[in-house]
């Protein structure tokens, strides 16, 4: 064999590997990280929702919302997704803080595997948040969730305005506020559709950070929006969202609350309000 047809038959060899390994192109460039908190009590009612034998796990305290994840994020656009990434997900290295992060970033979804929450909460972000020093570990990626969830604290936040769990509907505009007060900032709000009453109940709510880990103003350009306000959302601007207390039991005791507050307006009604009793008997009985 020449030394031309070893030369040319390496070359053969090195375009093959290039080929099957090929390098990450600028779709893994991203602009900005998402954090994203999310309400457990919503997240275990669609949890339940999609699945009656569906379990929830929620953390201990009940008024504390819990870190969804952090997500590397182009503008305009979602993702990107599932960046190659020589760091692959290792459980070991959580359990010096798996206690924080049970309690902080819950799986709510109970009767899921163990850490296949964070898990693929590391496939999907992580793995594109590496190219910051201070997210290019697993420990680091999940100890900066726990420490924004802190410093971030929603509860705290939206209680300072008012605005507290139970059965009282809050316009979505009035949420965003309560956030930008205190960041300074105008966050990312979520709302999920109850399938029985069609109520929008608070899901998530975003924080936004430039890659110097400061608050920016989330991106009205995301596909989130469909607002036409300056709250970048995608509830509806002209109706009230729930910021739910407890998780409606199958539904039921959603429907209930509901039919109270319809027929709250017609309690004189003597004939309507016997129906409406008589009606009420009927569904606790047939549960």
């Amino acid at each position: 064999m020449t030394i031309t047809s070893i030369f040319i038959f390496l070359l053969t060899i090195w375009f093959n590997i290039r080929a099957s390994n090929p390098t990450p192109t600028g779709s893994f460039d991203w602009d900005y990280l998402i954090f994203s908190q999310r309400w457990p009590i919503t997240s275990c009612a669609q949890w339940k929702e999609a699945n009656a034998k569906n379990t929830c796990d929620l953390p201990v305290d009940k008024r504390q919302w819990i870190v969804h994840g952090i997500w590397p994020t182009k503008q305009g656009t979602e993702g990107p997704f599932f960046c190659p990434s020589a760091i692959h997900f290792d459980p070991n290295q959580l359990n010096p803080f798996l206690d924080q992060l049970n309690a902080h970033w819950t799986n709510v979804e109970a009767n899921t595997k163990e850490y296949s929450f964070w898990k693929h909460e590391w496939d999907k972000h992580g793995t594109c948040a590496t190219i910051l020093p201070q997210l290019n570990s697993i420990p680091n990626f999940f100890k900066k969730g726990l420490e924004w969830n802190k410093v971030q604290n929603l509860a705290d936040i939206l209680t300072q305005s008012k605005i507290i769990p139970g059965q009282n509907r809050y316009n979505v505009e009035q949420i965003a506020n309560a956030v930008r007060a205190v960041t300074k900032h105008n966050p990312m709000i979520e709302c999920v559709i109850d399938s029985h009453t069609k109520e929008s109940m608070i899901s998530e709510i975003r924080i936004c950070f430039d890659k110097s880990l400061e608050v920016i103003d989330c991106d009205q350009s995301h596909p989130i929006n469909n607002n036409s306000t300056n709250v970048i959302t995608n509830c509806s601007s002209k109706k009230a969202v729930m910021y739910l207390d407890t998780i409606p039991s199958d539904g039921i005791s959603y429907q209930m609350d509901y039919i109270d507050n319809l027929l709250q307006s017609a309690e004189d009604h003597h004939s309507l309000l016997e129906t409406y009793k008589f009606l009420k008997f009927l569904i606790w009985f047939s549960v």
